[in-house]
């Protein structure tokens, strides 16, 4: 069995959030983007109800420690019996970072969880050589039996380490009624510091962020996901938590971080009508992307009514060649529709696409630029990624079916998404760079225009110049001083 691990109960539990925000916005950046750890959150909060005398902390890695003394200071000052580590597979030198210090400085049972286990399975292990459990899938009941000591062989959901090799249990199944779920465990987090990070949304507000549901019924083969399926949460239950952390937290900005939110038109515009019937001043923000053909107007309306100043769109390409490519089908003509009926409300909204997919030419890449220039208004945030190759994203083969390097598609993984990319057998380097450039030269963060009708419309939802200079600084990847200087930035 595993080196640590004794089967008895565990007393003290630190749960990380192994990520790496230098990483993501630039090691030069004063500001950083930080969200509340919500899967931890969930974690501790089922965790606590099943085994009310075990003790929780949860802290988030470059935020709370950023340096290897500051995190020894946290073991040492907690003495856990057991540390839970989630990331992603783009943060696994982090995971590797905090997972070799709670081996050198503690005894603790070493747990890892998160995305990153389902797409690395064993091969986490020679990634992570001081890991000694994972957690795959869903987490919730799985590390409730890890926490009461029940032996490793007897939990589903888990791999783990023995003397010569790694075992994997079946898989734990997932909880078919979330609502049953207690809320994320906000007391645990500092509501007060996340204020002053930049969200989601790249303000600085009281984040309240919520998952309204679970997986997704799409096949995209971009996508990661480790859900076996599509769970949601009543409208009413959702309202529920808006309404604990509006009245015991102040929070009035509420970020959703659902695959599609929109899945279901009953559900939403039964939440938009509690929000509107309770009379609450609140800002919602759909962070993650919409699907925007089986979004109608009556949503954008409502969604607005209820306080929606944010609004992201999922298109990825122009070119049904790719959309049937990918699986993702979008119906580009419907889409178009929607997205700019949304742009000509008082609102933000992005429009999220990408670059670089197996046999994608010069010639279906630059659809996708056409067809972002029919639209009203360009993005507001400049949402143009060359697209990176995780473990476990059915991508991953297509890709190799189409003549890939192996090698060069697994560095993707470890890029920030702001390097270069490195070209493919249909997509050159110097024509994916002419793809980036022409980008921002009519749509983004080179054209003087975009920038400033950007500004006009985060102004017009109450964001603040200071929360505009940090949010433009961290796109820059330079500090802007005044918005006046974004005009004169270099657009760079």
């Amino acid at each position: 069995m595993s080196a640590c691990y004794s089967a008895k109960p565990a007393a003290r539990v630190l749960l990380v959030e192994a990520n790496n925000m230098g990483k993501w916005v630039g090691t030069t950046m004063p500001y950083e983007v930080h969200i509340p750890p919500l899967g931890l959150m969930y974690l501790a909060s089922y965790a606590r109800r099943a085994l009310p005398g075990v003790e929780f902390r949860i802290v988030e890695s470059s935020l709370a420690c950023p340096d290897n003394e500051g995190f020894i200071r946290i073991l040492n000052d907690f003495q856990p019996d057991v540390v839970g580590i989630r990331s992603i597979a783009f943060f696994l030198e982090e995971l590797q970072r905090i997972a070799s210090l709670v081996r050198a400085h503690s005894d603790a049972t070493l747990v890892a969880g998160g995305p990153i286990v389902q797409a690395y399975k064993h091969l986490l292990f020679h990634e992570v050589p001081e890991l000694e459990i994972a957690v795959k899938g869903e987490g919730e009941k799985v590390f409730v039996d890890l926490l009461s000591g029940a032996p490793l062989s007897s939990i589903a959901g888990l791999l783990y380490r023995t003397d010569d090799r790694v075992v994997e249990n079946e898989d734990q199944l997932e909880v078919a009624d979330i609502d049953s779920l207690p809320f994320p465990a906000y007391d645990l987090i500092d509501v007060d510091q996340y204020q002053g990070q930049l969200s989601y949304a790249y303000n600085h507000r009281r984040q309240g962020v919520l998952l309204t549901s679970r997986g997704c019924v799409y096949p995209c083969t971009f996508c990661f996901s480790h859900w076996k399926g599509i769970r949601l949460r009543s409208a009413a239950n959702v309202f529920e938590e808006i309404k604990e952390l509006h009245d015991k937290h102040g929070i009035q900005d509420f970020y959703v971080v659902d695959d599609i939110f929109n899945i279901d038109l009953k559900r939403s515009l039964e939440l938009f009508d509690l929000i509107l019937a309770a009379g609450l001043e609140l800002r919602l923000y759909f962070v993650n992307g919409l699907r925007a053909d089986i979004t109608s107007e009556k949503f954008v309306d409502r969604a607005l009514a209820a306080g929606a100043v944010w609004f992201t769109y999922a298109v990825e390409s122009g070119a049904d060649e790719i959309q049937r490519l990918v699986k993702k089908r979008l119906d580009l003509e419907k889409t178009r529709r929607i997205i700019a009926y949304t742009q000509h409300q008082n609102a933000v909204v992005n429009v999220s696409t990408m670059y670089g997919f197996p046999t994608e030419t010069r010639e279906l890449a630059q659809r996708t630029l056409d067809w972002l220039g029919e639209l009203p208004k360009p993005s507001l945030l400049p949402y143009h990624f060359c697209l990176r190759f995780f473990p476990g994203c059915a991508i991953n083969q297509q890709a190799l079916d189409a003549g890939w390097d192996p090698e060069r598609m697994g560095l993707t993984s470890r890029f920030s998404y702001n390097d270069m990319p490195l070209g493919t057998p249909t997509l050159s380097k110097h024509d994916m760079y002419g793809i980036q450039l022409e980008y921002h030269r009519r749509f983004g963060l080179s054209n003087p225009a975009a920038v400033d009708g950007a500004v006009r419309t985060l102004r017009s939802i109450g964001y603040s110049d200071m929360e505009i200079v940090h949010m433009y600084s961290v796109l820059k990847r330079k500090v802007i001083h005044d918005v006046g200087d974004l005009m004169t930035a270099g657009g760079n």
